[in-house]
C-alpha cells in the first residue's frame, strides 16, 4: 500500500509555514520598530560599517534554517550512500523515505547560496571576511593578519567554485539515487545495485571533504577570526542526527497510517539505536572540541566560547545537556527504541535542539551579543519546517512505498521477524 499525501496533511503542513511566517512577520514589526520603538537598523550600525540590527537579524535566521534543514537531506543523501558502500539489507524497507527527504536539497542549496551571495554585494554583514579588503598592508588601517593569512580561502574566485563543486555534486547524486531506484524497480537484477555501490565509493570520498569544507565555509568562517581542527567533526555529527531523527519521525508517522507493514519492531529499535548511539557521537564531538580548546587556552581559540557561554549561557550549556542527557535516559533500555510515542517525544525534543545547536554556532558570531531567540527565529523555523515536509511528503506520494526488485529486499524484510 503506497502512500497518500492527503487534503488533510497538505493543510497541516501549510498551516505550519503559513503560522510560521505570520510570527516571522510579527518579529520582523516588532523588532524593526513599527509596532513598538525597539532595535532599529540604525542603531545597530557600528562605526565599521557593520550591521548587528533587526535585518541582520532577519538574514541570519534565514541562514540559520536553510543550513539547518540542508544538513537533513545531505544527512540521508550520505546515509543512502552508506547503505549502498555496506551492502546493508535491514533499512530496505525505509529506502523511499529516505530518497523522499533528497527532495528539500535543491531548494535549501538555492536559499544558502542565494544569501552567502547576497553578503558578497553587501546584502548583510553576516560574513566579515566578504568585507575586508585584502589590499591593506600591516601599516594601514584596517589591517587583519588573521584575514589576510586566510585571504586566499576566503577569494570568491576560490571559495566559489569549491561551494558550488560540492553543493553541485550533492544535487547530482541525489538525483542520481533517485533515478537509479525508480529504473531498479522495473529492471531487476544486480547491475543497477553493483552500479551503485561503486558510485556511492566515489560520493563519500566526496562527502568526506564536502561536509568539513562546507562547515567552514557556511558555519566557521562566521567566526572568520576562529579556527577548530574538530569543527567539521561536530558538524557532520550534529548533521547525520538531526537526518535520522527526521527520518525516524517520517517512518512511526507512515507507520501510524498502517503503511510500511513491511517494518517491524526490530526495524524501528535500529533507527533508535542510530538515534541514541549519534547523540553520543555528538555529544563525545562537543565536548572534545570545548575540552581541548578550554586547556589550551590559546586566545584566538578561545573567543569562540567566550562569546556563546558570556553572552548565552542558558541557551549553550541547555543545549549540550539535553542533546546528550534526554537521549540517554529515555533510550537506554532496548525497549524504549521500540516505543514509538517515546522516540517521537524524544525525537522532537532532540530535533529543536540541534536547530537550536546550529543557531548558536552562527547568531553570537553575526550578531554578536545582539542576537535572540525570539519571534524571528522560532517563526522562520516553523516557516521552512512546513515547506521543508510538504515537499518531502509531495514527493514520497509521488512513487511506491517499497522498492521492488532489490536484491536485498527479502532479506531486509526477514531480518527482523520480531
Amino acid at each position: 500500500m503506497d502512500y497518500v499525501f492527503s487534503e488533510k496533511s497538505k493543510k497541516i503542513t501549510k498551516r505550519v509555514a503559513v503560522s510560521g511566517l505570520a510570527i516571522f512577520l510579527i518579529g520582523v514589526l516588532f523588532d524593526s520598530g513599527i509596532i513598538f520603538e525597539g532595535n532599529t537598523y540604525e542603531s545597530l550600525v557600528t562605526e565599521d560599517g557593520h550591521n548587528y540590527g533587526f535585518s541582520q537579524r532577519i538574514w541570519v535566521a534565514l541562514l540559520t534554517n536553510g543550513i539547518f534543514f540542508f544538513f537533513i537531506s545531505l544527512a540521508v543523501l550520505f546515509f543512502i550512500a552508506l547503505q549502498y558502500a555496506a551492502e546493508v539489507s535491514w533499512s530496505i524497507v525505509f529506502k523511499r523515505v529516505y530518497e523522499a527527504m533528497l527532495s528539500g536539497l535543491p531548494l535549501t542549496v538555492g536559499i544558502i547560496i542565494f544569501i552567502v551571495a547576497l553578503g558578497q554585494f553587501d546584502g548583510h554583514h553576516i560574513y566579515h571576511w566578504q568585507h575586508y579588503d585584502v589590499s591593506l598592508t600591516e601599516d594601514m588601517a584596517g589591517y587583519d593578519h588573521l584575514l589576510h593569512h586566510k585571504a586566499f580561502f576566503f577569494h570568491p574566485l576560490f571559495y566559489y567554485p569549491v561551494l558550488f563543486f560540492f553543493m553541485g555534486s550533492f544535487i547530482w547524486f541525489a538525483r542520481y539515487y533517485r533515478k537509479q531506484s525508480l529504473l531498479e524497480d522495473q529492471e531487476g537484477g544486480t547491475r543497477i545495485h553493483f552500479k551503485n555501490f561503486a558510485k556511492s565509493a566515489l560520493f563519500l570520498v566526496i562527502f568526506g571533504y564536502g561536509s568539513s569544507v562546507i562547515s567552514w565555509q557556511l558555519i566557521m568562517s562566521v567566526d572568520a577570526h576562529w579556527f577548530s581542527t574538530l569543527f567539521g567533526w561536530y558538524v557532520f555529527s550534529g548533521m547525520w542526527l538531526e537526518g535520522m531523527v527526521y527520518a525516524l519521525m517520517l517512518i512511526i508517522y507512515l507507520k501510524g497510517k498502517g503503511l510500511l507493514k513491511e517494518a517491524k519492531g526490530g526495524h524501528i529499535h535500529d533507527m533508535g539505536k542510530w538515534v541514541f548511539a549519534l547523540s553520543f557521537l555528538w555529544t563525545y564531538m562537543f565536548f572534545s572540541q570545548f575540552m581541548l580548546i578550554w586547556y589550551a587556552d590559546v586566545p584566538e581559540e578561545v573567543t569562540y566560547f567566550q562569546a556563546r557561554i558570556n553572552d548565552y549561557t542558558v541557551i549553550y550549556w541547555i543545549i549540550f545537556f539535553v542533546n546528550f542527557a534526554i537521549p540517554m535516559l529515555f533510550l537506554m533500555d532496548a525497549d524504549a527504541k521500540k516505543n514509538r510515542g517515546l522516540l517521537v517525544m524524544v525525537g522532537c525534543i532532540v530535533f529543536f535542539f540541534h536547530w537550536l545547536d546550529i543557531f548558536i554556532m552562527i547568531s553570537p558570531g553575526a550578531m554578536k551579543s545582539e542576537a535572540g531567540l525570539g519571534f524571528i527565529e522560532i517563526g522562520s523555523f516553523l516557516l521552512f519546517l512546513g515547506v521543508f515536509t510538504f515537499i518531502v511528503l509531495r514527493s514520497l506520494a509521488s512513487r511506491p512505498l517499497l522498492v521492488k526488485n532489490h536484491p536485498y529486499l527479502e532479506e531486509g524484510k526477514a531480518i527482523h521477524h520480531h
